[in-house]
């Protein structure tokens, strides 16, 4: 607050005064960000043996939420203009998002440990007949939420976009490792309704908690899509569309979906993941960043046994 004063004055005696305070604070600021880093990752990484959960997650709560008017002063000091001020404020917020990242690995991986096993049980035969796994999914991630309540609008977004993106990914990781292959129309038509009806629950569930990542939203249904279509044709378009929307799809992804459907045909095949394939090669997408990053974190299964061929 005394700091603030002062750089509200300071441009009052001269402009190019204030621009020099300014630009002096943002590089002392600078400093001590990259020392408050060091300290809380020390503090999060040993917080000490006899530290419970709920005391892990206050301490990541309290100290994530002194981000957002860190940012916001770092801001304003660089928006006096000052011709070097960018570098400062670049390393300023590259400092309060590496603290945000810890603060949200540790307020996060208890829930991921908790999800874990549901997450295991999915599209297996049994899910087919139970909703019990995906309930308790549902039913976890709404009581983690509910301690989230203390933190401030700006690190609630950033947690939760990553919970729904990771989220994604663990519903999704099990159609990559072909937990099930459809051995009928109508087992491709449960396992498709069943993932439309929970791809809509996760949908309305993240929109409840104000995700900023609707983006994420296309992938089941894009997905449940290539297990329902018959025509080729529209099959190829909609990969096209998969890839369009998710830049990190290879072919080998499209390859478990069509061993999930059980496409033995390999002309059939060749023709739909050639789309992947002829993609891939014309537009060469750069490194996505880690919040947009989805299919490359899933890992595909390498080999199908009941089907006669090898990914």
């Amino acid at each position: 607050q005394l700091l603030r004063a002062h750089v509200d004055r300071a441009p009052q005696i001269t402009p190019e005064f204030g621009m020099e305070m300014a630009h002096s604070l943002l590089g002392v600021l600078v400093a001590f960000l990259h020392s408050f880093q060091r300290k809380v990752e020390r503090f999060l990484e040993a917080p000490g043996e006899a530290t419970p959960p709920d005391g892990a997650t206050g301490r990541a709560i309290a100290l994530v939420n002194c981000c957002p008017p860190f940012r916001t002063f770092a801001e304003r000091l660089a928006q006096f203009g000052h011709p070097e001020s960018e570098e400062p404020r670049r390393q300023a917020h590259a400092a309060l998002d590496k603290v945000t990242r810890l603060c949200n690995h540790i307020l996060t991986q208890r829930l991921f440990e908790d999800l874990k096993p549901y997450f295991n049980k999915l599209m297996k035969r049994k899910w087919l007949t139970s909703s019990d796994a995906f309930d308790t999914i549902v039913m976890l991630i709404t009581s983690f939420t509910q301690k989230l309540r203390l933190l401030r609008p700006e690190p609630y977004q950033v947690l939760v976009s990553e919970v729904h993106r990771r989220v994604l990914i663990e519903y999704v990781r099990p159609l990559m490792q072909v937990r099930l292959v459809c051995t009928s129309a109508k087992m491709r038509a449960r396992v498709a309704a069943r993932l439309g009806d929970e791809a809509r629950q996760l949908r309305e569930l993240f929109s409840r908690l104000d995700s900023a990542s609707p983006w994420l939203d296309s992938v089941v249904p894009r997905l449940r899509e290539l297990l329902v279509l018959e025509d080729t044709a529209a099959l190829q378009m909609e990969v096209g569309v998969l890839v369009r929307d998710f830049p990190d799809v290879r072919r080998k992804h499209v390859a478990a979906v069509l061993d999930v459907r059980g496409l033995r045909a390999q002309a059939v095949r060749r023709e739909i993941l050639g789309v992947v394939q002829d993609l891939e090669q014309s537009e060469a997408e750069p490194g996505l960043p880690r919040q947009r990053a989805f299919f490359s974190e899933l890992a595909v299964a390498r080999e199908v046994r009941c089907l006669p061929f090898h990914l």
